[in-house]
């Protein structure tokens, strides 16, 4: 006979029932309605959205099933087979969407579970994740585009079936909802809120059917957003909304980008720029084109496949020689942007210019400041060291013009050596290049900077390459636009000049100098015996000059 103090199994299990309902809803009374709305939405949360956790080995398992049988022996495997369509396996790394002849067969097998609305949906669902995650942009072959093409049909063609069950998910009926998303075009519904900086309504579609960030959705809706953006007509009002879509594919949001739609994007952009009526030098485009589709001289093939306009192809080409230009006469210089003469000089010849090389010195080499870093990041595939003995604040400029290769070097009192182009062949995988092989014996012109030398280069250069640089009485103050906005461009990355530079050198001992009252620079003067001390000056963005001492504007 059981004890009557001991509570019977049912007494036990309607007490736990109890505590676990009031654990629930903080003891809250059954029907209140903020505590039941709270506790609905925890349940939607758990069993009412598109994110479904599968075993990958159950799934790879059901996959290699169909492959071998051409079929499936239950739903479960069905269900598993759908959710995995993007999924490899095998030693070859098979993949179903990616074959053409057993693919149709399966969407075929997903059919029949058409009269029983709830599988079907079960199947559906999995078809939808498929098309969402397989990463199309990234499997171009023929193969998976077509059968990737095919499911998106199926699923646009199937939506009213998978709907036909009662109580229809959040999931499904967002993407009811949102049925472009099956569409040709599954992007252009939002361009015009895109355009105006409003992604909310795309947001609230991918959080309710359950896309993951790394899907092709948010590629694609960036290709249609750089599309409508290139269409507007009016370049103020193109340029307007350029700007901030350069910043977006330049990874300052929070979409992590394919390369080939950053790439793809870049070049309507570029060829949109390059028909408008004004198309000044834009230091953003260019060095999103040059990062993502390639120096426009030094890689043809990617610009030929990507942006296939040759307008913009010298656009690009001629804003980047001229930056590059810019950047040994302003940093690696001797004189620096103090004296700008070999820069306005040389600038005149860039549509002449077909290539050019850099040797830098040991101190340019090693610097790690963001402006010498940038610079050397747009230098790449023509960038050598300078060997031989010279000093390791020296750097040399080489430029191909014509039948010639031109000379210049970055330290004051060396002359412009010309070789002709057969007698000084630069070698990419020679890393090295010696001062004495830019200063050859076998040169064929020794030009000095003396005086009015600018004339007596023109002199010399142009009747020898039959060509003169256009007669333009804004050349000048072109130039000199250019070199101030470069000089802007360098205060803008570079730390400001302030008391940490004294403090810096009051650390180590070191004699300073601030002559920027009077228009010149904060000086700091060290025997450069201390790799601490030069590391730190080199980071600071300090230029050394031989002699002298490390400077900065």
């Amino acid at each position: 006979m059981p004890d009557r103090l001991t509570p019977s199994p049912l007494t036990r299990l309607q007490s736990k029932l109890q505590l676990a309902l009031t654990d629930s809803f903080h003891g809250t009374a059954w029907g209140a309605p903020a505590e039941m709305t709270k506790s609905l939405a925890g349940v939607k949360a758990r069993f009412d959205t598109a994110n479904v956790s599968l075993n990958e080995r159950s799934i790879g398992k059901a996959l290699l099933t169909f492959r071998n049988t051409n079929d499936l022996p239950t739903f479960i495997d069905l269900k598993y087979a759908c959710f995995g369509l993007g999924q490899s396996v095998g030693r070859d790394e098979w993949c179903l969407i990616e074959d053409l002849e057993r693919f149709p067969s399966f969407l075929k097998r997903v059919d029949r579970e058409r009269p029983n609305p709830r599988r079907f949906r079960k199947c559906y669902q999995g078809l939808m994740h498929s098309y969402f995650s397989y990463d199309i942009f990234d499997n171009p072959g023929e193969a998976a585009r077509t059968n990737w093409q095919m499911l998106k049909e199926y699923l646009r063609e199937r939506l009213h079936v998978a709907l036909a069950a009662t109580n229809t998910p959040t999931w499904l009926q967002t993407l009811s909802d949102h049925e472009n998303l099956v569409s040709k075009n599954p992007c252009e519904r939002y361009t015009a809120a895109l355009l105006k900086g409003d992604s909310s309504e795309l947001a609230v579609a991918g959080e309710g059917i359950g896309i993951a960030s790394t899907s092709w959705l948010w590629q694609e809706a960036m290709l249609a957003h750089t599309q409508a953006v290139t269409r507007k007509a009016d370049d103020g009002e193109f340029r307007a909304l350029m700007e901030p879509l350069i910043g977006l594919l330049d990874g300052k949001g929070d979409i992590e980008l394919n390369d080939t739609v950053v790439a793809s994007c870049t070049a309507q952009l570029l060829v949109r720029y390059a028909k408008s009526k004004d198309r000044p030098e834009h230091a953003s485009l260019r060095d999103l084109a040059v990062n993502h589709i390639g120096n426009p001289w030094l890689k043809r093939a990617a610009w030929d496949a990507y942006v296939q306009n040759e307008d913009a192809r010298k656009m690009v080409d001629g804003w980047l020689k001229r930056r590059l230009i810019t950047d040994f006469f302003a940093l690696l210089s001797e004189e620096g942007a103090a004296n700008p003469r070999r820069l306005e000089y040389w600038l005149r010849f860039e549509p002449v210019i077909e290539d050019m090389w850099f040797v830098l010195g040991s101190n340019a080499r090693f610097n790690q400041s963001p402006d010498f870093k940038e610079m050397k990041k747009r230098m790449e595939g023509r960038l050598h060291h300078l060997g031989g003995g010279t000093s390791s604040d020296n750097n040399a400029f080489v430029m191909r013009i014509g039948a010639f290769m031109v000379v210049e070097f970055g330290v004051t009192g060396n002359a412009c050596y010309v070789f002709s182009a057969g007698d000084l062949q630069i070698n990419p995988a020679q890393r090295s290049l010696g001062i004495s092989v830019l200063k050859g014996s076998h040169r064929v012109g020794w030009l000095t900077h003396m005086a009015d030398w600018e004339s007596k280069f023109d002199e010399w250069i142009c009747p020898r390459i039959n060509w003169k640089p256009p007669k333009n009485a804004s050349t000048t103050q072109t130039n000199a636009h250019r070199l101030e906005n470069y000089r802007s461009q360098e205060k803008a990355v570079a730390p400001p000049l302030s008391d940490e530079y004294r403090k810096f050198a009051d650390r180590y001992g070191l004699k300073y100098q601030d002559k920027r009252a009077k228009g010149g620079a904060f000086w700091v003067y060290t025997n450069n015996q201390d790799p601490v001390v030069i590391e730190h000056l080199n980071d600071m963005g300090f230029k050394y000059a031989p002699l002298r001492g490390w400077w900065k504007e």
